[in-house]
């Protein structure tokens, strides 16, 4: 892990940059009471770091991010220069490029790119030195990295050092993610208690965060999100995995049939998310029942049945892979698309 104390150092920031010597080789701006004195030099980097700026934005408009990235890391060399490396302006510049490190990160993943994604993670990592959030993010994306790679153990300290990050932190968007990614490695690894208390865990978040427009509290106003749905039926689905895993079955099955009812709800019977969660939960049934012969299933059973429809079609859809990371492997390792 490549740690720094002080500003980052712009040569580390570049993938395909202006030489910071171009850049340094002229002096700090002078300053006087707090203010930037500005002379003919300084007003035409001035006007460059203008123009870098507009350029990155046309970029991300047309959707070439990689050469977006490119053209900020070239502002942010010219910020470290006009501003000072340790400037507010240079830190919050380094938050918007560390998000675009972590938003290509994702796209190169997809494309099982790993060298790039893993340059592009280290990246953030010294990007966000200063911003917790971006930095829980960004560890967030290694640990999918390393398993991918099929390393557990580093995706799991990865998702640990996440989770201390967003333990201390006021506001979090979508804390349940990081404890349902932790979740499907801990089940990997096969410690399935572990694993199942942090399914429970992003189920009470879940909740709390969608008690506006599900259950007792909700004031009909607002549609959920259908994303958040999914990942709420996803814990409900890593809950009753574990519960399998540990023998439990009639709970397990209870939270099987819990996820396929807010999928088939909420997104619809035939989304992705449910048609998996449902192949997964009949699957489990059929499981059980060879494993525990004298389990009360019938009831179960019948209940099961209903919304069981979705043509040859859809029972081949797949959910987002971000979704489908998060995703608990059932104990006899049967595919979830059935």
């Amino acid at each position: 892990v490549v740690q720094q104390t002080g500003a980052p150092n712009a040569a580390q920031l570049l993938v395909q940059g202006v030489p910071c010597r171009d850049l340094h080789t002229k002096g700090t701006a002078p300053r006087l009471n707090g203010r930037m004195e500005y002379d003919g030099e300084n007003n035409a980097e001035l006007l460059a770091l203008q123009r870098i700026d507009e350029t990155c934005k046309q970029l991300q408009t047309q959707g070439n991010y990689l050469e977006a990235l490119e053209c900020m890391e070239r502002g942010l060399v010219l910020r470290q220069h006009f501003f000072g490396a340790d400037s507010d302006e240079v830190w919050r510049a380094c938050k918007v490029v560390g998000e675009m490190c972590n938003l290509l990160a994702m796209t190169y993943l997809q494309q099982e790119d790993f060298a790039m994604v893993l340059e592009l993670l280290k990246k953030a990592e010294i990007l966000t030195e200063r911003d917790n959030a971006g930095r829980a993010v960004t560890f967030n994306n290694l640990a999918c990295y390393y398993r991918r790679q099929g390393k557990l153990h580093a995706a799991l300290q990865y998702l640990q050092k996440a989770l201390k990050i967003e333990n201390k932190l006021d506001q979090v968007d979508n804390p349940a993610d990081t404890y349902l990614n932790t979740c499907a490695v801990l089940s990997q690894l096969g410690r399935h208690q572990s694993a199942l208390e942090h399914a429970q865990q992003a189920l009470i978040l879940l909740q709390e965060e969608l008690s506006r427009v599900l259950g007792p509290m909700a004031d009909g106003n607002e549609a959920p999100k259908a994303d958040r749905i999914a990942v709420l039926a996803i814990a409900y689905h890593n809950v009753g995995v574990e519960y399998e895993f540990l023998k439990k079955f009639d709970q397990s099955l209870q939270s099987y049939r819990k996820g396929v009812e807010v999928s088939e709800r909420f997104l619809g019977p035939d989304h992705a998310i449910t048609v998996t969660l449902r192949n997964s939960c009949i699957a489990a049934r059929r499981a059980i029942m060879v494993r525990d012969p004298q389990a009360r299933l019938q009831n179960l059973e019948s209940k099961g049945r209903k919304g069981r429809g979705g043509g040859a079609g859809t029972r081949r859809a797949k959910p987002a892979e971000s979704q489908e990371a998060m995703m608990s492997p059932r104990p006899d390792g049967a595919a979830e698309q059935g």
